[in-house]
């Protein structure tokens, strides 16, 4: 009579459960079950394997439970070994003497420190291969020190790598049962699985595909399903009533349920996996999102496991791990009578198996795997030819490949907004690790997302190669770049890999995906073509040596993605000079600045392809286009500002192989691109002025990045230049701007704190430029007949608002007045500042003085020799009243210009300020004077 016991559910608080401990015949019978169900698997992984991987198998056991010199692995005898309650078998020795001739096996005293250990993976499963990994749980005693676990961990290594010579590839998993039952993170966390997102589905996973190899048995093959909820009380039990001894048995802990955070975790590492692994992920993927749809009341099929064993089925067939979550999931999938999606699911599972049938050979087709594969495929009404096609998809066109990538992704991310949905409905019971769901987030985000211009992989493992023997360029009449298989023919109806505006993302895509090599053959299409052979052969040649993305450190994803490389393409396809050809333009001048070529300084960088490389594996083109395509691929790099004060720039690299002039237009770049990202990190205050075409550009940093300025003519230029700063602003010029122009040798001479008036003229033109205190330039240009009818005006006016300021304790000292004449040096054709004395200042005199003073609504009230004029007074009349006072005081009412002698601001405006609010009184005054001189 079996004993009745109680225990209370942790879920609740109505009446205790009753739990019925089983006979100990019973547990003899599940006991043995397990063992020859094992058993039998463990036979089943042997018969598909080759004799060196037996060979390897059948000694692990033995390699573990000794130190010997004559053993792989061996380090000391301090070494923790020994497996508990493990005999060598017939098979073991046989495997030993092959290993190690002539070794006997000593007798083990003392501690043995291995309880168990287990195959884990597709071993003894249909979808076990001929190159499937020993992956081996080895568990340890749980009282092992620090230094114990590293020893054991070399020693393991050392046998993998024994293996390895043995052409056999075998991983060890370190990991303490008791930990593990507690839901910490150990060694056991390997390429499949992911910390803290997965701990349960590892377990299920490890209860119906695992295979014992020595040492104690999992416990949790006594357990009845009904008792999982409480397996430990049911085990505890077992013990006390003396029906089980624990020393026989390793306990990893029960599955009551999943919690809900392990959906997620498990949705998007499987996603991540997916590109290396579609279709083992797709499968994984779908059973996690069975399970989510299930919750709270799940039922793990490593349950249906056990309780078919139970049941006395030991068939091991029955008990496949992998034919157990094709059945369950594809009952799933059916239920929502979406055909496409079982179809895929199908191939997914027939891919697993790396079994094509239509390929087999006589000695597979008499193996249990292929008869199971055929059967379960005769099921789904397959054909022959689809088979064929199936197992001839290492022939597949790239679109066929397309497809089928296009169609697991939309799969895989349906059943992620699943879990992520899930996620959402459930957020207070998830409890993830942050750091792994930034890991797996990010990782996702770089292998999945979708954005204009990234190049995606197109073939996460469906097909061996892509490798393209011939490839065709073609530009279609939109302007756009094909990328075709084969060679095109313009009446046939070819398929279209890829297009785009950009020739360089389609390079970029088929190296990425493999579709180039040294030996692929290339076309352009039409023959006549901007894109010359030779400019198409260095292109692939610079594309082709660019690494594609191999191994991504952990690490990288856990930050945000920043660009690592920038690769600029210039003028691709393009003949920069090609309008100049046509209209002989192209020595009119000495003028050959890539930027500013010939006397129409036409500007010779038509186009960029930016290519970014990033942390995260990614390659992004971006395609800057027409006359401001170098502005706006710089105004986009200079972006990153903020990251190249913490890390420095990404390497850049230039390449033009255009027509003409490639050279010089991609050293140019190269130059500019080197000389304004230097600039921007060793003198963020100071302003960058370029010059392209007819444009002018001034880069502008301030805290919130950068800012630039355009200018299409010289007058919007000085306006730019014009406007008031608080603080100083020196310019740095890139070295070809404001070639020949005054401002170059302007700013070049500048000084802060002082007032600088430069001058120069051609013939009865006088130009004048006052660059104040700040730097702010301020330019005018006048007729006059010497240098004194212009400069005394302005150099009185400056002094006298000097003084003034000074009267308003504005400043202690009259601020520095420095006089340049600007001329040009006969060999450089370049200004240069000639300093000039200022004029004496008895010549600065005026017999007449002209005073105005603006109000803070900048009504302007004039003085004339101490006579006021008042807005309030004269109103619209006002500059009509002051010019006939003024030629009344003139002899003979002669008409020249008048100047103001002083100006009055209601605020403490900048001496820039005062000019420009002069030159508009004076520009009224004078329109005055003309009309009055024409009515006398």
């Amino acid at each position: 009579m079996p004993n009745s016991l109680t225990a209370a559910s942790p879920t609740s608080r109505a009446k205790p459960v009753q739990i019925q401990l089983p006979p100990s015949q019973q547990i003899n019978q599940w006991r043995q079950s397990f063992l020859s169900l094992n058993s039998t698997r463990l036979e089943q992984a042997r018969s598909l394997m080759l004799e060196r991987q037996t060979r390897v198998l059948d000694v692990l056991p033995i390699l573990l439970h000794l130190n010997h010199p004559q053993l792989p692995g061996f380090i000391n005898q301090k070494v923790p070994a020994g497996i508990e309650h493990y005999s060598p078998q017939a098979n073991s020795l046989s495997a030993l003497r092959y290993v190690a001739k002539g070794l006997q096996i000593p007798r083990i005293s003392g501690i043995r420190c291995i309880q168990s250990i287990f195959l884990m993976g597709s071993l003894g499963t249909l979808a076990q291969t001929a190159n499937s990994d020993l992956d081996v749980w080895l568990c340890h005693v749980h009282d092992m020190s620090d230094e114990q676990i590293a020893m054991l961990k070399a020693k393991c290594e050392l046998i993998e790598k024994w293996a390895a010579s043995q052409k056999v590839e075998l991983h060890f998993f370190l990991m303490d049962a008791e930990d593990f039952r507690q839901g910490k993170q150990q060694d056991y966390v390997d390429a499949e699985h992911s910390g803290s997102t997965q701990h349960i589905l590892l377990l299920d996973e490890f209860y119906r595909s695992s295979l014992w190899l020595a040492g104690r048995m999992p416990s949790w093959w006594l357990v009845p399903t009904e008792y999982e909820k409480h397996s430990q009380r049911y085990l505890d039990q077992l013990s006390d009533e003396q029906l089980i001894h624990d020393v026989h048995w390793i306990n990893f802990g029960s599955i009551p349920t999943i919690p809900a955070a392990e959906f997620v975790g498990a949705g998007l590492w499987q996603l991540n996996k997916g590109l290396k692994n579609p279709y083992k992920s797709l499968l994984k993927l779908l059973l996690t999102q069975h399970y989510a749809s299930q919750y709270p009341n799940i039922r793990p099929l490593c349950w249906d496991l056990k309780d078919t064993v139970h049941n006395g089925n030991i068939e091991a067939l029955s008990c496949d791990g992998y034919l157990l979550m094709l059945n369950r999931v594809s009952k799933h999938v059916a239920a929502e009578h979406d055909d496409k999606r079982l179809e895929l699911l199908r191939r997914a599972f027939y891919f697993k198996a790396h079994l094509p049938l239509t390929k087999a050979s006589q000695g597979q087709q008499r193996q249990w795997r292929y008869q199971e594969l055929k059967q379960i495929v005769d099921s789904w009404q397959w054909t022959q030819a689809h088979i064929s096609h199936l197992d001839h998809r290492d022939e597949w066109q790239v679109h066929e490949v397309q497809t089928e990538r296009n169609a697991l992704v939309n799969e895989m991310l349906t059943s992620y907004r699943y879990l992520a949905s899930f996620s959402d409905q459930y957020a207070k019971k998830i409890r993830i690790n942050r750091q792994d769901i930034t890991l797996l987030g990010n990782q996702l985000y770089a292998i999945y997302d979708a954005k204009p211009g990234k190049i995606l992989t197109i073939n996460p493992n469906i097909t061996p190669s892509l490798l393209q023997d011939k490839i065709s360029l073609v530009l279609s009449e939109e302007n756009r770049w094909q990328l075709v298989s084969g060679t095109y023919n313009k009446e046939a109806n070819h398929r279209i890999i890829k297009q785009s505006p950009s020739l360089i993302e389609l390079l970029c895509y088929a190296h990425f995906n493999g579709l180039l090599s040294n030996h692929t053959n290339y076309a352009i299409y039409p023959e006549h073509n901007p894109l010359t052979k030779y400019e198409l052969k260095e292109l692939l040649q610079v594309v082709r040596s660019i690494a594609r993305p191999k191994y991504i450190a952990a690490a990288n994803y856990l930050r945000p993605s920043t660009p690592i490389q920038w690769q600029l393409f210039i003028n691709t396809g393009i003949d920069p000079m090609h309008k100049l050809t046509r209209r002989g333009m192209q020595k009119l001048s000495s003028r050959d600045d890539a930027l500013g070529y010939s006397a129409l300084k036409e500007n010779l960088v038509q186009s960029i392809d930016l290519l970014t490389i990033n942390s995260w594996g990614e390659w992004r083109i971006q395609r800057f286009q027409g006359q401001n395509s170098l502005i706006d691929s710089l105004y986009y790099l200079l972006q990153h500002i903020p990251l190249a004060r913490k890390q420095g720039w990404p390497e850049h690299l230039c390449h033009c192989f255009c027509a003409t002039r490639s050279g010089a237009i991609s050293l140019r770049v190269e130059q500019i691109l080197a000389d304004i990202t230097e600039h921007t990190l060793e003198q963020p205050r100071v302003d960058y002025i370029l010059e392209a075409g007819k444009n002018y550009y001034v880069w502008q940093q301030d805290k919130n990045g950068i800012k630039l300025q355009q200018a299409d003519s010289v007058a919007k230029f000085l306006a730019i230049l014009a406007r008031p700063r608080q603080y100083y602003g020196h310019y740095k010029l890139d070295v070809n701007a404001l070639s020949g122009s005054p401002l170059k040798a302007i700013f070049n001479n500048a000084k802060p704190g002082a007032w600088q008036l430069y001058f120069w003229h051609k013939e009865d033109s006088y130009f004048w430029y006052l660059l104040d205190e700040h730097g702010v330039l301020l330019h005018q240009q006048q007729k006059a007949n010497s240098d004194s009818e212009v400069l005394i005006p302005i150099i009185r006016f400056l002094r006298q608002v000097d003084q003034r300021m000074q009267g308003r304790l504005v400043r202690k000292r009259a601020r520095t007045l420095s006089l340049f004449e600007l001329k040009r040096n006969n060999e450089t054709t370049e200004f240069e500042p000639m300093p000039r004395r200022l004029p004496p200042r008895q010549k600065q005199t005026s017999q007449i003085q002209l005073n105005a003073i603006l109000d803070d609504q900048n009504q302007v009230n004039i003085y004339c020799n101490g006579e006021e004029f008042s807005i309030w007074e004269w109103g619209t009349q006002l500059y009509q009243k002051v010019a006939a006072t003024i030629l009344n005081m003139r002899a003979d009412n002669e008409t020249y210009p008048v100047y103001l002698t002083d100006l009055a601001l209601y605020g403490d405006e900048s001496i820039i300020q005062h000019i420009k609010f002069k030159q508009g009184i004076e520009k009224d005054l004078n329109h005055a004077l003309m009309a009055l001189s024409t009515t006398r």
